[in-house]
């Protein structure tokens, strides 16, 4: 597990940029599925210039190259070119220290009464938090870290993204002065101590626990959901939802993780209607979970009526963030909030569902933020169709 801000610097940079992928792999995929290379060379050209701006990798990451998706379907998809202006039209910049401030949003979160993670201490020179410790510098988080008392406890950076740099950790063994990480690597105190002191600091919180009911079924990672809003006129809605579903050892949910998975959530009724793991050629639908071989889909996320009444009752307390990515934990003690993303990835929802965001509420919610381009113009004049989930050709599932 890698608490090395400096080290993580690459995999960030991966992360914010253009998908990468494998082209001859996926073309290759292509075209054993029935495509001619020429029509494949002009969708990629026509959605690059369409209001999604997606690149030739987006366009294989999604595999829009499916005979199973319309020409309608495709153009929904956004890529992260689009994204990052789309995000900027919408949003408040004033408020953007609000999600990217891990404190000050636990700070906001707990002043509005609402669920978030215990927090335990903060490791940051010259900042604090209510009742929880301030340590000030290496010597004053070794001699916290060992404190039998404070664990099972999950730290993430202040400023961190994509939960790089996060640490889970199981206890403290005093024989060797170590602590024991998620999934049995161990570290020194101090070593650990001096990660925990860098970068723009840590906030440490007492790790969750998983729903009872998920845990049963699919072992005891910590699930979240991943709730996209949009803020209007008339107030929040949640356009979509995904179970962000965290397998083996790793110590986020987070889809880049390697074996993780996202399940794609029925508003209405919180069920699990598709999952997928991997991206292009390496997608593969409708698996079991790989921890206890149970199947996932057809599962009901637990509370599900309070975790949307939570999601929404929380973004109305942030109007100048038009676009809202929450995520919110499924836990033993119900539905807790971990964070706010200011706009946030998209790539989450379009696959696990398999549909581009941009259908006619997402249209009609840039137009209001004014965010107008040539392509979107004419992607609103197109007669509005419902969203296929199913894309036909995947590997067979395993059960």
């Amino acid at each position: 597990m890698n608490t090395s801000i400096t080290a993580d610097g690459g995999l960030l940079d991966t992360l914010n940029g253009i998908p990468k992928v494998d082209l001859t792999a996926n073309l290759d995929a292509a075209i054993s599925a029935g495509r001619r290379m020429t029509s494949i060379l002009r969708e990629v050209v026509s959605l690059r210039r369409g209001a999604g701006k997606l690149t030739p990798n987006e366009y294989f990451y999604y595999r829009l190259w499916d005979p199973a998706l319309t020409a309608a379907e495709k153009r929904r998809f956004v890529g992260k070119l689009a994204q990052h202006p789309m995000h900027l039209a919408r949003n408040d910049p004033g408020w953007y220290a609000v999600a990217a401030d891990k404190l000050l949003f636990h700070t906001l979160m707990v002043g509005s009464r609402l669920p978030v993670p215990p927090l335990l201490a903060v490791a940051q020179t010259e900042r604090r938090a209510g009742e929880a410790v301030a340590l000030n510098g290496p010597r004053e988080i070794t001699r916290f870290l060992r404190s039998q008392q404070i664990y099972p406890i999950f730290a993430k950076p202040i400023a961190g993204k994509y939960s790089l740099s996060v640490v889970s950790a199981d206890r403290y063994d005093p024989s060797t002065d170590e602590v024991l990480l998620l999934g049995g690597e161990r570290k020194t105190v101090e070593n650990l101590a001096a990660d925990l002191a860098g970068g723009t600091g840590y906030v440490i919180q007492r790790r969750l626990d998983g729903n009872a009911r998920l845990a049963e079924l699919f072992g005891p990672r910590l699930w979240s959901v991943r709730a996209l809003i949009l803020v209007g006129p008339s107030g929040p809605v949640i356009h979509r939802a995904v179970a962000k579903i965290a397998t083996g050892n790793n110590p986020a949910d987070n889809f880049w993780r390697q074996g993780n998975m996202l399940g794609a959530i029925e508003l209405e009724t919180g069920l699990i209607s598709r999952v997928v793991r991997g991206t292009g050629v390496e997608m593969r639908l409708n698996e079991a979970h790989p921890d206890t071989r149970q199947p996932i889909v057809g599962t009901l996320i637990p509370q599900w009526k309070a975790l949307t009444r939570l999601a929404v009752s929380a973004a109305e307390i942030l109007p100048g963030i038009r676009t809202q990515s929450w995520d919110v934990a499924l836990t033993a003690d119900g539905p807790v909030l971990l964070e706010v993303n200011y706009g946030g990835d998209l790539n989450l929802a379009q696959l696990a569902h398999s549909a581009g965001v941009l259908d006619e509420r997402y249209t009609e919610h840039l137009a209001r933020c004014s965010y107008r381009s040539r392509a979107l113009q004419e992607a609103e004049r197109e007669p509005s169709r419902k969203s296929r989930p199913v894309i036909s050709t995947f590997p067979s599932s395993v059960n």
